[in-house]
């Protein structure tokens, strides 16, 4: 009884397998290669041939895209004949490497299981298209921006931030990164750009890697060989304090500023330089170190008397004004103080005055 079961089992089985395999389609993938996005719109055929018994009918063909469009035969496919799938792809406004799917639903007997067929290629896009997409152009390499901006990134912790390149020509194109700083590592998906795609470049700030705090400009540069892109990166670096437990806060630094502004008052438009200064006070419990003291309005310059103030005692931070270097008719600086102390990292002085001609 158990040898008739399984005999039985077998049988169906090979019928199910022979009935899957009633339906051949001839292929069921289309490569359209390379083409331009100002060609328009694309077309491709896919055929199966009834190996069946009995008539089978396309029920439906789905396309995974609003991009993509198929057609079919209507009328039922009898043993023997071929059903036609007509695949059109619109490319516009769809620059880059695509891949989309078609599902066709076939009824009759033996059809077999639903089949994906699909289509791929490479957009080439057109002008108009690229503008909009990628508007920073450096010859044949296309970008969406050239300005990166990096956010808060804490010290002893690595932070990313992406750039994207397309390549608008009709030839391969191997970009490469120079004048990268020391605290920049760039990865690429891609050392190679084939016509009409795009790669993305990951930048990684590692902040242990520099001395500096705070605001942090720099730049690194794009290049194919023929033209270049200045890539801008900003960031502002701040020390991690979030690991510190409740005694080592307790024994920390602490700054006090004499005052919140140095004014200049009024004073002579063609004059030279003028100095004035403020206090910097280590009021806690162990050595204050001023990370950085600057500020990036042009005409004043920062000039602390050391960088390590011991508990108890105080810096004096020298502010020099060149009168010929402010670039309005006030002056209003804002000078950032960062340092160790871990309730106030940042402290803002402003200096002020009005030059008279």
């Amino acid at each position: 009884m158990k040898t008739t079961r399984l005999i039985t089992i077998s049988v169906l089985s090979a019928m199910a397998l022979s009935a899957a395999a009633k339906v051949e389609w001839l292929k069921t993938t289309h490569d359209f290669g390379a083409f331009k996005e100002d060609d328009g719109k694309v077309t491709c055929e896919f055929r199966f041939i009834n190996r069946g018994q009995e008539a089978v009918t396309v029920r439906a063909a789905r396309a995974s895209c609003g991009c993509t469009t198929p057609s079919f035969t209507k009328t039922p496919i009898e043993p023997g004949d071929t059903g036609l799938v007509t695949v059109v792809f619109n490319p516009t406004g769809r620059p880059g490497r695509f891949s989309k799917t078609v599902t066709m639903d076939i009824a009759g007997a033996g059809a077999g299981p639903r089949q994906s067929l699909v289509i791929k290629g490479v957009v080439i896009g057109s002008s108009n298209t690229l503008r909009s997409r990628y508007p920073i152009e450096a010859g044949a390499m296309k970008l969406r921006t050239t300005a990166v901006p990096f956010g808060t990134v804490m010290k002893g912790k690595a932070k990313s931030a992406f750039v994207e390149v397309y390549n608008s020509s009709s030839s391969p194109i191997v970009p490469r990164w120079e004048n990268t700083p020391a605290y920049m590592r760039v990865a690429a998906s891609s050392d190679t750009i084939p016509p009409g795609e795009q790669a993305v470049y990951s930048l990684v700030l590692t902040p242990t890697e520099t001395a500096l705090y705070g605001i942090l400009t720099d730049s690194l540069t794009l290049t194919d060989g023929n033209s270049h892109a200045k890539i801008d990166i900003t960031a502002i670096l701040e020390e991690d304090f979030s690991q510190l437990t409740p005694g080592q806060r307790q024994k920390a630094p602490q700054i006090s500023i004499s005052d919140s502004r140095v004014d200049f008052g009024q004073f002579p438009a063609d004059s030279a330089p003028i100095t004035r200064s403020f206090a910097i006070d280590n009021t806690g419990k162990s050595d204050l170190i001023l990370r950085r003291v600057y500020t990036i309005d042009p005409g004043v310059t920062l000039e602390p008397s050391a960088t390590k103030i011991k508990k108890g005692k105080s810096a004096i931070v020298k502010v020099t004004v060149d009168p010929s270097q402010l670039p309005a008719p006030l002056l209003n600086a804002r000078i950032q103080v960062i340092a160790n102390d871990p309730e106030n990292p940042i402290t803002i002085i402003r200096a002020v005055g009005v030059p008279v001609e």
